[in-house]
Formats: structure tokens, sequence, C-alpha cells
């Protein structure tokens, strides 16, 4: 059992090191030792495996127990997690004879208690890659621990105390693996279940050291976990427009170079003070909506009308050292402010009514925002 031990430990050491390294090259969670963090809760039935059960990992009708756990860890990456869980609880079993017929008729309750360190492998990201769109997440989940328990056996013929746990409880090491399943709710409260079997380096959880050279016993949990340090909600992916509703935005993926800043999109340090709206005659000028505009040369006209879904065709120019995209061209000032709310209404809050003239040279007028 020692060699078995120190071997499913060297395993282990080598499994989690490399985990720890991944925390330093994932870019997509917070770098920050504070990020990541998560705490939860589980409960529900345990069933126990060994010498008296008459079943190996299903329980008969009156030997189910409960126990609950409070756990805590950090996500490393989207595939690995490191998490100790606490648990509480009880276990039970019975026996009325042997195989061979011969009679037993004992059964034992114990309460136990243990604690371990264990690594969650999520499949679902190691298997189809990392989706921020996913919320439905299948995992693994195996570590090392210690486990505690108290038991007392009673004869199933007089209901006498036959052992107690003057002469068998211990601490010992144990061994958790297991498979859940959790749902996340806005990246903030995971909702799972998970059946987790703990296996002891003992034989003497129930008081009967024969037939089975280790005592077992499992978990089948119903968890709530909480999720530290990530912002609610996720990213929602461009819609196709609708006239009876606005479409949903997301800023620009640029890649190498960030998205420059609104006051730089806008250029609004760069645009002359404007007149007064009576100071344009309306006949002798073209009014656009300017939806953005890049200190850089990052995006085509095309690129930006295809990730905003945009239904109508978006023009691109350079003036004043920005390139300037703009939705729209007519004569019509109330025209362009209906264009205007549409953009506005589907998230592109600081787009604005600018004015040309018939040379399609771009004036210092703009409508001042609202």
């Amino acid at each position: 059992m020692a060699r078995l031990l120190n071997r499913f430990l060297f395993i282990f050491i080598c499994v989690a090191f490399p985990v720890f390294l991944a925390a330093q090259s994932n870019a997509k969670l917070g770098d920050r030792f504070s990020s990541n963090w998560f705490l939860g809760l589980s409960a529900g039935p345990t069933f126990f495996s060994g010498d008296l059960n008459t079943n190996r990992f299903l329980p008969q009708s009156g030997d189910w127990r409960f126990a609950g756990t409070f756990f805590f860890g950090r996500q490393i990456s989207h595939v690995f997690s490191l998490r100790g869980q606490v648990l509480f609880g009880k276990v039970a079993g019975r026996k009325e004879t042997k195989q061979d017929g011969t009679p037993v008729n004992l059964s034992f309750t114990s309460t136990v208690v243990d604690g371990n360190f264990n690594t969650m492998i999520n499949f679902s990201n190691l298997i189809g890659g990392y989706n921020p769109k996913r919320s439905f997440f299948v995992y693994g989940t195996v570590g090392i621990g210690a486990g505690y328990w108290k038991t007392t056996q009673r004869s199933l013929l007089t209901n006498e105390v036959a052992l107690t746990s003057d002469s068998v409880g211990r601490i010992t090491a144990m061994i958790p693996a297991g498979i859940g399943a959790y749902y996340s709710i806005a990246n903030k409260v995971n909702l799972g279940l998970e059946w987790t079997l703990r296996t002891l380096t003992s034989d003497m959880l129930d008081g009967v050291a024969e037939g089975f050279r280790l005592d077992m016993y499992s978990l089948l949990s119903f968890n709530v976990t909480l999720n530290l340090g990530k912002p609610a909600g996720r990213k929602t992916d461009p819609v196709d427009y609708r006239k009876d509703g606005p479409i949903v935005l997301n800023l620009p993926k640029c890649n190498p170079l960030p998205v420059p800043s609104k006051q730089n999109q806008m250029g609004m340090d760069k645009l002359p003070p404007p007149p007064s709206v009576a100071a344009i005659p309306a006949e002798n000028y073209l009014y656009k909506v300017q939806i953005f505009a890049f200190a850089q040369h990052i995006y085509s006209a095309g690129t930006i009308q295809k990730r905003y879904h945009i239904p109508m065709s978006v023009s691109r120019e350079y003036s004043n050292s920005l390139y300037r995209f703009t939705v729209g061209s007519t004569q019509s000032l109330e025209e362009a402010r209906d264009i205007l709310n549409r953009m506005r209404n589907a998230g592109i809050s600081d787009a604005f009514i600018v004015a040309y003239d018939r040379n399609g040279e771009r004036t210092g007028w703009r409508e001042p925002m609202q």
C-alpha cells in the first residue's frame, strides 16, 4: 500500500507542477494572484463500498446517508483548476450473509471527516477548445487527502453494539477521484452535479478487515460555486439587424493593435467648434453620421460593416490625421437624425452628425451631441 501511495503522489506532483506553470501564460484569465478564485458548497447522499455492503457501489435502501462539503480553489487555466475541499457527514452499510452463506448480521454507521486537495480537469475545454460562449462543462477530478472516521458497529439480530471507534477509528490517507458537470450562469455562479469516490488506505472503516483491502465511500453532490474576480455576463456577439429592434455591437477586435480610446476614436480634440444649425443651409449640404475614427489604419469600411452587421454602406475617409467611418448621406437633417438614433440604439453611443458640402469636403460643423 505504501508503494501504491508513493506512486500516486509522484504522478500527482508531475501533473500538478505543469499546471502551476501554465498559470503564468494564460492571458485570457486574470494575471494577478488575487484573480480567478472561487468558493462553494455542496451536499448529497453518500454510498459505502466495502465488506459490510452487499452491493459494491450502490447502498441498500436503509444505508443512505448524507454529507456536505465546503471547497475553495483557483482557476489556473481554461482546462485546469486547483481545489481544496473539506467534507463532513456519515456513511453506513450492512451485510447479513457472505456469498457462501456464512452469517454476518452486522451493520455500521460512521461519522466521517476528510480534507483533500485535487486538480479539476475541464474536459469540455480540453477536447473542444476554449469557447467564451460555452456555458455547460464536463470535468474530472483527482487528488490526495486524509480522512478520519468514528465508527459504531451493531448486530442486526440484537441491535447491540459490537464494535466502537475506540478500536477502529483512525486517520489515514485518502485518494479522491470523480467526474462532474456544471452550468455557468453569467460567469458568476456555477450550478453543478459531481460524483466523487474516496478511497481510504485502510480496510477498517466498517470495522471488518476481510474481503476488500480498501474501504471506499462516494458522494453524489449538488454544488453551488461563486466565481470571484470575474466580470458578470458574457460578451454579446453581433446579431443581424432588425428594423423593430437594435443591433447589438461589440468593440472592434484588433490584432495586434488595441482599439484606441474613445477620445482618439471620435477625434473630439481635432474637430473645430461647431457653429449653430442655422448657419448651414440644408439645400447646399449633405449630412452623414460618423460612427468611429481611428488614429491608425487598422480597419477597412467593409470590415466595420461586416463586424457590426450595419445594413447600409460604410464609408472611410482620412482627414486631420484620423481615419473616419461614416454611414448615410442625405440632404435631410431629420433623416440623418433617424440614422443617428439607429446607431445609438445599436450601441454606438458616441455617433454624431457631420455636414459635407456639395464637393464632398467635410465642413467644420457637427450637430451637438444630446
